[in-house]
């Protein structure tokens, strides 16, 4: 299985939300080793710069570009992707990698639970605003961050309360909106037959990340020595963004040995369009 040729990618746009860290970067930083164009979405100017100047030591490649964007917040989201809008006029491959754990329960400046606006209706509201330029640039894919398959024996998502209203744990929290980005991945899939987008989901594996920095003190001390021995690199994440025969596959989820896994069978029916709708009322 190869990739596209340099010459391919270098000729194409790809945006990786979640860019500054963690298998964001890793996958950006797989991305410009082959010569693409990477655009990363970061929390600052600051952070932007720093991971950029990172994936240009370590690759060669100096042509990424950063733009801000307070991922927690709909109106930041808004307009991040107008300005991403202005400055290209072609999207070849939308990377979801942001992700957070909030183990107390955090309301956004939207009201909206902090794990759900990151984890999810991010996801969400950035896709559905790039659609139209993906499109015109198709063929054009859009790859979901997930997590392991052995978490999906029973993925439960709680319709009635998907923001934990009722009784908040951290780590519940964390699960659902697993749960429901991967769902979403799925949906967006169905909903991009025929289009010449694709959308599909897959789990990294053990990549270096920031994932614990809202941790407990305990779970942060312990993180540089998970850290120690985890890949900085995501080669699933480049192979998916990347590679050439992948350019019809839709609505697959992939682990990070590059094999697919039947996950989708695991949801109920028409949980994906329940899902999509409860995300359009928090996003209108």
């Amino acid at each position: 299985m190869m990739n596209e040729t340099r010459t391919d990618i270098e000729n194409r746009v790809f945006l990786i939300s979640g860019g500054t860290s963690g298998v964001g970067k890793a996958i950006a930083t797989g991305l410009a080793r082959l010569g693409a164009k990477v655009v990363i979405i970061s929390r600052s100017a600051e952070s932007g710069q720093a991971a950029l100047k990172d994936i240009s030591e370590a690759t060669g490649n100096n042509r990424g570009d950063w733009v801000v964007a307070d991922l927690s917040l709909q109106s930041s989201i808004r307009e991040v992707s107008d300005v991403i809008k202005r400055k290209y006029d072609q999207l070849h491959v939308l990377v979801n990698a942001c992700g957070a754990i909030y183990f107390k329960k955090e309301l956004t400046a939207e009201g909206i639970d902090r794990t759900f606006a990151v984890n999810v209706l991010s996801h969400y509201l950035l896709t559905n605003r790039m659609l139209d330029i993906l499109q015109e640039s198709g063929p054009a894919r859009v790859i979901t961050v997930s997590g392991n398959p052995r978490f999906f024996k029973n993925p439960v998502i709680n319709f009635d309360d998907i923001q934990m209203e009722r009784q908040y744990s951290g780590m519940s929290a964390a699960n659902q909106s697993l749960f429901a980005k991967t769902l979403f991945a799925f949906e967006l899939a169905r909903r991009l037959e025929g289009t010449g987008v694709t959308s599909n989901a897959f789990y990294p594996g053990f990549v270096k990340s920031n994932l614990s920095r809202n941790a407990p003190w305990y779970l942060r001390a312990a993180a540089p020595l998970m850290n120690a021995w985890v890949k900085a690199e995501c080669e699933i994440g480049v192979y998916l963004a990347s590679a050439k025969e992948l350019e019809r596959t839709n609505g697959v989820f992939f682990d990070d040995k590059k094999q697919t896994v039947p996950i989708y069978t695991k949801f109920d029916d028409g949980a994906g369009n329940k899902l999509w709708t409860l995300c359009e009322g928090l996003t209108s």
